[in-house]
C-alpha cells in the first residue's frame, strides 16, 4: 500500500529531516497534557517481542513469526497470520527503505485483544511484494485502538531516514530498535510553521481512527485536484503540505483533534471549503463496517490450506477459482488412429476432406449453440474454431499433400501438426494456447476422416478430471458431466480451456508439469485448491476437513448470491443500476428471471440467421421472437438487429470476399445494403410487441442497431423502423444504438439527440480502438482491456448521453469482471448486462460499493496513462 502510494504522491526516496527535542507545552491545558500522556503511556514495546537477526525464507514465514508471537503475548485471541496475509492480498503493506508495517485487515479486529507490536529484523532481507521489494524490518500491529497512530508517528522519522533504517534493519540490536521507535514527538522540519495563507479554517476529526492511511490518501487525492494551489494541515505545533501522505500522518492526528486546513493559490478558498468540510463529514464512512469498495472478493472468504499433507502434493497455475474434493478421472490420450499415408487421387481424397470439413463446422456450430444456452460471451470460441476450417493457408498446404498423393487424413494432419508446432514454439503465451485450438479442430476432423466417434466418455460420478491438455470442445462436453474440478499438465490461465471453465464454475489447475500423469493415480482421491495453488493426491483426514470445510465456505459465498438475487442491485450510497442479461435464444430467455436478471441488455438475434439454409421468413422470427417476450413479461428486452458480417457470416447471404471483414459490410452498414432483409427482421419485431402490448397492456421491447459510426446511418435505420411500424400498426418502441466504434463515442452528443439509450459493447470499441483485432491471440492482451482510451470513449458516450437525459448501458464480457464493473459504475453507466449465471454475484458486487466513491476514484484513473496504472488505482480502493 504504502510502496504505491509513496510513488504515486512523489515522496522522495530519502528526505532531509532532523530530529529535534520535543517542545515545552505552550498552551494545552492540563487535561489535554494529562490525556496526551496517558495515551502515550498506555502503549508499550515489550522487549521479548523485538525478534532480532531472523532466517526467512518468504513474507509468509515473516508474517507467521508475527502472529505467533502476537498470540504467545496475548495481543490477539487467536492465530492472526490469515489476517495479516488478508491485508498483504488487499494491498502491500510495504513503506519504504526496507520497512513494512504488518497489520490485520477490519474484520479480524475482533481478535485483537490489546494493542501491541512485534518487531522482526531480516538482515538478509525478504522480498515483499511482487514489485520485489525487500523487507529487512517488519513492525507488526496489532491495534486495539488507536495507538498505532502513535507508532506511525514515530515510524515515519525512521522511514524518512534511510540510513537509519538500513541500521535497524541489518545490524541494530534490540535496545537500539526500541529506541528509535520510542521517541514521543516524530520528526519534523526545521522550517518554521507556515502562517500566512490566502484561506484558512478550522474542523474537529470525526472519524474514529483518526487520520490513518485510507483517510490521509483521501485528502492527498483531494489536494492533487487544485493544482496550483498549495494546501496544508495543522495541528498544534505540526504542520504538513498535504502532498503526501506519510507527511500527513506524521502528524499523529486522532479522533477528536482540531486542525486548520489551510491553502495558498488561485483556489485557495474553494480548496478549504471542500476539504474541511470533507473532514467534517468524516473521510472514512465504512470504517468499522467491514465494508470497502474492494470487499467483495469472493475467494478472500477461501482461506488458503494449513500445512496440507497427502500422499503428494503438486503445484499448479490457478485457471479458475474454487475448490473441490473427489476421485481422479485420468483422461487418455485422443485416440491414437492408424493414418495410411497413401491417397486414392487428389480430387477423390479433396472430396473426402471437404466432406469432412462440412460435417466439423456443423459439429462446431451445434456445440457453439450449446455453449451458447449458459455462455453466450465463450460460444465465440467455437465460433473461431468453425473460421480455422476455411483458414487459406491450412487449405492451401493440405492440397499440396494431397497433390503429392497423400491421403486426405494423412495430409490434414501433417498440415495441423506443422502449424500448430509453429504456434507452439512462440515465446507469447497466448499464442502458445492457440494452439491447442488449431489441435482440436484437427483432431475432430480426422476423427470424422477415419469414422470415430467425436464424443467422450465420461464417469456418472463425481471425478477431477487429470489431462495432459484439455480442448475447448473437451471442456464444453463438461456441462452435463459430474466433474467437479480440472487439472492439466499444460495449459495457461489465457487458454480457452481455463475461459470456458470459468465460464462452467469448474475450479481449474493447469500448467502443473509432466510429473501429474505420472503421480496420479486414477481413482484417488483429489482435492483441488486453486486458491493455494495447490493439488493434493490421496489427502489426509486433517487435509479432507479443511477441504470440505472450504467446499461449503465457497457453497455458502454462491448460495448467498444466489438467495439475494432478486432483491435489487442498489449502491450504499443509493444509486440503482439494472443488471440484465445477455441471451441468445428462446433457452436463454428462462435463465433470466431464474438468476435474478431485471431483464434482457442484449438479445442477439444472430441466432435466427447463423444455422440457418435460408433466410428465416417474418413468421418464423416472429414465433421465435414471442417465445422470449412471453418469458420476459413486459421487463426490458433489447432486441439488437442482425448484426452479420465480419465474424459472423451466414450460408445463404452471398457477400463478396472481403480482406478485413471486420472494417468491412457487417452491422448496420449490411442491413442498409439489404434494406429487404433488414425491414423483414423489423417487421417481426413490431409484430411482436404490438401482440404484447394488446396482451399485456405494454411491451418492454426496445431496438438497437449494431456497428453505427455515423449520424446519417442511425438516421436512415430509424426512418425504416417507423416506415415499418406504422405499416404494422404498432406502438412506438425506443430506439438505441451501439457505441462500439471510436466515431460514435465522439459523435456521442450528437448522436443522444437522435437515439433513445445506447448500449457500449466493449469487445468491439477495445478492438476498433486500440485497432487490434480481438480475434488474433499475439494482439489483445487482458490489460488492454483496462486502456485509458477505452476509458475515455466511454466516458465521452455517458456524459453526452447524461447531458440529453438519455441511460447508457454495458453488454461486453468485461462488464462480469469486478474492477471493471466499478469502473463502469464510477462512469455513470445506468445498465450492466452479463450472462445469467454472473447476474448474483455482479448485483452482490454493486450492493457493495460506493458509487460517488467510484466516481473519484475513475476520475483520477481517466488521468492514467497506461491500463496498469488504471487496476491499480482501481484495486486500491480499499485504502
Amino acid at each position: 500500500m504504502f510502496s504505491r502510494l509513496t510513488k504515486r504522491f512523489g515522496l522522495p526516496a530519502k528526505a532531509e529531516t532532523e530530529t529535534k527535542p520535543a517542545p515545552e507545552p505552550t498552551t494545552a491545558s492540563a487535561t489535554e497534557q494529562a490525556s496526551a500522556e496517558q495515551t502515550a503511556s498506555s502503549f508499550k514495546i515489550e522487549a521479548d517481542a523485538i525478534l532480532i537477526d531472523q532466517k526467512v525464507e518468504s513474507r509468509k514465514d515473516a508474517l507467521a513469526l508475527i502472529a505467533a508471537k502476537m498470540l504467545e503475548k496475548g495481543y490477539v485471541s487467536s492465530d492472526y497470520l490469515e489476517a495479516l496475509e488478508a491485508r498483504e492480498r488487499a494491498v502491500s503493506t510495504y513503506l519504504m527503505n526496507g520497512i513494512a508495517i504488518p497489520h490485520g485487515v477490519n474484520e479480524a479486529k475482533s481478535l485483537v485483544t490489546k494493542t501491541g507490536v512485534v518487531i522482526v529484523q531480516i538482515p538478509e532481507g525478504v522480498v515483499w511484494n511482487d514489485k520485489g521489494d525487500r523487507v529487512f524490518l517488519a513492525v507488526g500491529i496489532a491495534a486495539a485502538g488507536n495507538e498505532h497512530n502513535e507508532v506511525l508517528q514515530k515510524l515515519t522519522g525512521v522511514v524518512m531516514d534511510e540510513a537509519l533504517a538500513t541500521h535497524l534493519g541489518t545490524e541494530a540490536d534490540a535496545g537500539a530498535i526500541a529506541e528509535a521507535l520510542g521517541q514521543s514527538l516524530p520528526t519534523r522540519s526545521t522550517e518554521a510553521l507556515v502562517t500566512e495563507f490566502d484561506a484558512s479554517t478550522s474542523c474537529a476529526i470525526v472519524d474514529a481512527a483518526g487520520l490513518h492511511a485510507r483517510p490521509a490518501t483521501i485528502l492527498v487525492q483531494m489536494a492533487e485536484e487544485f493544482a496550483g494551489t498549495d494546501i496544508w494541515l495543522t495541528r498544534g505545533e505540526l504542520q504538513a503540505k498535504m502532498d503526501s501522505m506519510t507527511r500527513l500522518l506524521s502528524l499523529g492526528i486522532v479522533h477528536g483533534d482540531s486542525i486548520e486546513v489551510s491553502a495558498t493559490g488561485p483556489r485557495a478558498q474553494e480548496a478549504v471549503d471542500q476539504i474541511s468540510a470533507a473532514i467534517a463529514k468524516g473521510l472514512d464512512p465504512v470504517e468499522g463496517s467491514g465494508a470497502t469498495n474492494n470487499d467483495y472478493q469472493p475467494l478472500d472468504e477461501l482461506l488458503e490450506l494449513t500445512n496440507p499433507k497427502g500422499r503428494a502434493l503438486l503445484r499448479g497455475i490457478p485457471a479458475s477459482p474454487g475448490i473441490a474434493l473427489a476421485d481422479a478421472f485420468i483422461l487418455d490420450s485422443a485416440t491414437e488412429f492408424h493414418i495410411g499415408k497413401e491417397g486414392a487421387g487428389s480430387a477423390h481424397e479433396r472430396g473426402l476432406l471437404d466432406a469432412a470439413l462440412q460435417q466439423a463446422h456443423e459439429q462446431l456450430l451445434a456445440v457453439k449453440e450449446e455453449v451458447a444456452a449458459r455462455s453466450p460471451a465463450e460460444a465465440v470460441i467455437f465460433l473461431a474454431q468453425a473460421e480455422l476450417l476455411k483458414d487459406t493457408n491450412i487449405l492451401t498446404e493440405a492440397q499440396k499433400h494431397l497433390d503429392d498423393g497423400a491421403s486426405a487424413a494423412w495430409a490434414w494432419q501433417q498440415t495441423i501438426d506443422r502449424e500448430a508446432s509453429v504456434m507452439e514454439d512462440s515465446a507469447a503465451e497466448r499464442i502458445r494456447a492457440r494452439a491447442a485450438d488449431l489441435r482440436d479442430v484437427g483432431r475432430r476432423v480426422i476423427t470424422i476422416l477415419q469414422g470415430g466417434r467425436t464424443e467422450l466418455t465420461w464417469p456418472d460420478r463425481p471425478f477431477v478430471l487429470i489431462s495432459k491438455e484439455l480442448t475447448p470442445s473437451q471442456t464444453a462436453e463438461l456441462s452435463k458431466k459430474p466433474v467437479r474440478a480440472i487439472c492439466t499438465e499444460l495449459g495457461g490461465a489465457t487458454s480457452h480451456m481455463a475461459i470456458l471453465a470459468r465460464a462452467l464454475g469448474l475450479p481449474a489447475l493447469v500448467g502443473v508439469g509432466s510429473e501429474l500423469l505420472a503421480t496420479v493415480k486414477a481413482g484417488e482421491a483429489i482435492a483441488v485448491a486453486p486458491q493455494s495453488d495447490l493439488l493434493i493426491l490421496s489427502p489426509d483426514a486433517e487435509t479432507i476437513r479443511q477441504v470440505e470445510d472450504c467446499i461449503h465456505q465457497w457453497h455458502r459465498v454462491q448460495e448467498r448470491e444466489f438467495a439475494s438475487k432478486d432483491e435489487p442491485a442498489i449502491t450504499r450510497d443509493g444509486a440503482e443500476i439494472e443488471v440484465v442479461c445477455n441471451i441468445s435464444s428462446a433457452a436463454d430467455a428462462d435463465k433470466v428471471s431464474q438468476h435474478g436478471g431485471s431483464g434482457v441488455g442484449l438479445l442477439r438475434t444472430e441466432f435466427l440467421f447463423e444455422t440457418a439454409k435460408a433466410e428465416p421468413d417474418v413468421e418464423t422470427q416472429a414465433a421465435e421472437l414471442a417465445k422470449i417476450a412471453r418469458s420476459i413479461g413486459t421487463q426490458t428486452l433489447i432486441v439488437r438487429t442482425s448484426d452479420i458480417g465480419g465474424d459472423k457470416p451466414v450460408s445463404w447471404l452471398k457477400q463478396p470476399k472481403e480482406d478485413n471483414p471486420f472494417l468491412g459490410v457487417r452491422g448496420i452498414r449490411l442491413s442498409l445494403r439489404h434494406t429487404d432483409i433488414f425491414k423483414r427482421q423489423l417487421e417481426a419485431i413490431y409484430r411482436v410487441a404490438k401482440a404484447q402490448a394488446e396482451e399485456l397492456g405494454s411491451t418492454g421491447i426496445h431496438i438497437m442497431f449494431p456497428m453505427i459510426s455515423a449520424l446519417n446511418e442511425f438516421q436512415q435505420a430509424k426512418a425504416l423502423a417507423q416506415e415499418v411500424r406504422q405499416a404494422v400498426g404498432a406502438p412506438e418502441l425506443p430506439l438505441g444504438m451501439m457505441i462500439e466504434v471510436p466515431s460514435a463515442a465522439l459523435l456521442a452528443e450528437h448522436f443522444a439527440r437522435e437515439a433513445d439509450f445506447f448500449s457500449i459493447g466493449t469487445n468491439d470499441l477495445t478492438q476498433y480502438t486500440l485497432a487490434m483485432d480481438r480475434m488474433n491471440p499475439d494482439l489483445l492482451m487482458p490489460q488492454d482491456n483496462y486502456s485509458p482510451a477505452l476509458l475515455h470513449m466511454i466516458a465521452m458516450t455517458t456524459k453526452a448521453a447524461n447531458a440529453a437525459g438519455k441511460w447508457v448501458g454495458v453488454c461486453g464480457n468485461l462488464v462480469a469482471e469486478p474492477d471493471f464493473a466499478k469502473i463502469l459504475i464510477g462512469l455513470g453507466v445506468k445498465e450492466l448486462s452479463v450472462s445469467p449465471v454472473n447476474v448474483p454475484a455482479l448485483k452482490e458486487l454493486v450492493r457493495s460499493v460506493d458509487r460517488s466513491q467510484l466516481e473519484s476514484l475513475v476520475q483520477k484513473a481517466l488521468q492514467a496513462g497506461t491500463p496498469e496504472e488504471v487496476k491499480t488505482i482501481i484495486r486500491d480502493t480499499d485504502q
